[in-house]
């Protein structure tokens, strides 16, 4: 052999124990994306924010452990404005960051379902990541034939019955039914109604609200509120998110309604109460996942405001638990690739801060709860669960 020959041999040698021991190390090498695709801007900027920090909260500890992959989990946080034109915008930028060869772990998100489904539709599909939902609850988006798509709460084809049966053990006989125009809004509202019709009881309106925004609600909101008091409701239950519940319950009770009011998940915030105040007392709230301040320890609190700089909301835990569950699978899978994380999934039973966690073949939880709340004396009040 030629000393040359040797010299190139033993440099090239050496090249590969390097990058085998550096493939080795524990500690990361390199970094590794975590998408979280939200309403991080407009009316339900809060939501999108909460779930945010609490993804950055998992990663910060999953980081502290080593990372994943023997990389450095980054949290890129994406604003999709809550609807479906800004998610597949969102959606497009982790395709960009896929195609430029980055290590991208998967995308907690979107939060609405009117975001997530044309995200799915338009971009997930084709990309081999995963997409963990911490709060889409339409049901009709696993049922898409999508296998990379999973959710951390339940679906609104169990809370719409729940709700409707619940409304009826409280003696309500002339219901109406109000909910704004999304896809959420319209199939929690079909479920609720489905119930109550199944039951035997047709509710004395159903009436769909339109929502562009904010100032396009509460301009309608007089002449929906009129409408709907002149058929002498003795209860009502609401439909949509809630930046449009709040004015519409201080609207009823300014108009005098001292009836029964019930709703639905994306209304139960902490802002409910601060806004409404008295108004707020005995409104019974629907949610897929439990109260953030019944679940979570002081310790894990203390950790989200040290690193987030403000005390965690209502969702921080299901942003937190949707990254506990894909970064887990990503590290049963020891791989990013989206089809062996997601069969990683479906083999995967954990505990998170929301409760245990474990698929079903499409991606919804095995156990779904839905947990029922009442305002009293300033606080959420929980008052049942059912699955």
């Amino acid at each position: 052999m030629s000393s040359k020959l040797y010299r190139v041999l033993a440099v090239a040698g050496l090249v590969f124990l390097i990058t085998a021991l550096a493939g080795c190390r524990s500690g990361p090498s390199g970094e590794a994306y975590l998408y979280v695709a939200v309403p991080l801007t407009g009316d339900m900027a809060s939501r999108g924010q909460e779930i945010a920090g609490g993804a950055r909260l998992r990663a910060d500890e999953v980081n502290r452990d080593g990372g994943v992959l023997g990389r450095r989990v980054v949290v890129r946080a994406l604003d999709d404005g809550g609807d479906g034109e800004g998610a597949v915008s969102a959606a497009k930028t982790v395709g960009e960051s896929v195609r430029k060869g980055e290590t991208v772990l998967g995308v907690v998100g979107h939060y609405n379902s009117g975001a997530t489904g044309p995200a799915l539709d338009s971009v997930y599909k084709d990309l081999d990541l995963v997409v963990v939902t911490p709060g889409s609850s339409n049901p009709t988006l696993t049922q898409k034939g999508y296998s990379r798509f999973f959710r951390v709460v339940s679906t609104d084809d169990i809370q719409g019955p729940v709700d409707a049966r619940k409304a009826l053990s409280l003696g309500w006989k002339r219901i109406a039914v109000l909910h704004t125009d999304n896809l959420y809004a319209r199939g929690l509202a079909a479920a609720f109604t489905g119930e109550l019709r199944q039951r035997g009881v047709d509710p004395v309106v159903d009436l769909e609200m339109k929502y562009n925004n904010l100032a396009v609600f509460q301009r309608d909101l007089p002449g929906n509120v009129s409408k709907t008091l002149g058929l002498n409701p003795d209860g009502i239950f609401f439909a949509g998110d809630y930046p449009e519940g709040i004015p519409l319950l201080a609207a009823l009770r300014t108009a005098g309604y001292q009836g029964g009011f019930m709703t639905g998940d994306s209304v139960m915030e902490y802002e409910f109460i601060d806004s409404l105040g008295s108004k707020a007392e005995g409104a019974i709230i629907s949610n897929i996942q439990p109260e953030m301040a019944a679940v979570a320890s002081d310790a894990w609190k203390s950790a989200y405001r040290a690193l987030e700089k403000r005390s965690p909301g209502m969702d921080s835990i299901t942003g937190y638990s949707a990254a506990h569950v894909l970064l887990e699978g990503v590290k049963r899978a020891s791989t990013a690739r989206g089809s062996a994380v997601a069969d990683a999934l479906r083999e995967l039973e954990l505990k998170t801060v929301i409760g245990d966690w474990a698929s079903d073949a499409n991606g919804d939880m095995r156990v779904r709860k839905i947990y029922l709340f009442q305002v009293r004396n300033g606080l959420f009040e929980q008052i049942g669960e059912e699955r």
